[in-house]
């Protein structure tokens, strides 16, 4: 089957994006993506790479008064413009850039953040609670208790797992226990910790109590409530 010259234009337009989406997908956390997924974030991409250099070859010409231009958006639209590689060379090197700037803005959150601030939404913007933990800048020190082995480990994560097909977690500077009579075990520098995460609990020690910790009294609202029905 030929390609036809429109077609070609776009295979051309998907390789900045391709290049953006691959350093997307190796540095942060997100699902896999669907077939789908990839075509229209590869496309999306691209555009993008593609204005960014269009608008970076107009602030360049203002200021030094040059005459570059940008032809890809031409080149699809128009047959008799030919398809400049080295200006496609170009975007493909500033699609490394956009790639790391999107990284950056996936894991630090930034668009929940500012969700967050003009309250749309409540979402954290990890994968998962197990996800929101680990990466926490609050939170290192844990206490896993295994009620399969009947042992309690307390160390600090060094690394974790970002899937949930296979959780792991390396523990550092470990101190395990029985976990019913908290009687120290042995020591250990490091722990690989390959565990299924329904099969254990995380405490989180290092956190502080909120200002629910106190509880109101059951009793008192009861009574409270009573009083208010006569």
């Amino acid at each position: 089957m030929e390609l036809s010259e429109f077609s070609l234009k776009i295979i051309f337009l998907f390789i900045p994006g391709i290049i953006s989406l691959l350093i997307i997908e190796k540095l942060s956390f997100h699902k896999e993506y669907k077939l789908y997924q990839i075509l229209i974030y590869s496309l999306i991409l691209g555009f993008a790479n593609y204005s960014f250099y269009y608008f970076l070859i107009k602030l360049f010409n203002s200021i030094f008064l040059t005459h570059y231009s940008c032809t890809f958006f031409s080149a699809l639209i128009d047959k008799s413009t030919q398809i400049d590689f080295w200006e496609i060379a170009k975007v493909s090197l500033l699609s490394i850039a956009t790639g790391y700037l999107v990284t950056a803005l996936i894991n630090f959150k930034v668009l929940n953040k500012i969700a967050k601030f003009l309250r749309v939404t409540k979402k954290f913007g990890d994968l998962d609670v197990w996800s929101f933990i680990m990466n926490s800048k609050n939170i290192e020190w844990v206490i896993i208790r295994d009620y399969g082995t009947n042992l309690m480990y307390e160390g600090w994560v060094e690394l974790f797992s970002d899937s949930t097909e296979q959780d792991e977690l390396l523990l550092r500077d470990v101190v395990v226990f029985d976990n019913s009579t908290g009687k120290e075990i042995y020591k250990t520098p490091g722990l690989y910790f390959p565990k299924k995460r329904e099969n254990i609990t995380i405490e989180l020690p290092e956190l502080e109590y909120s200002e629910h910790i106190n509880r109101p009294n059951k009793t008192e609202n009861k009574n409270e409530q009573r009083s208010k029905t006569h």
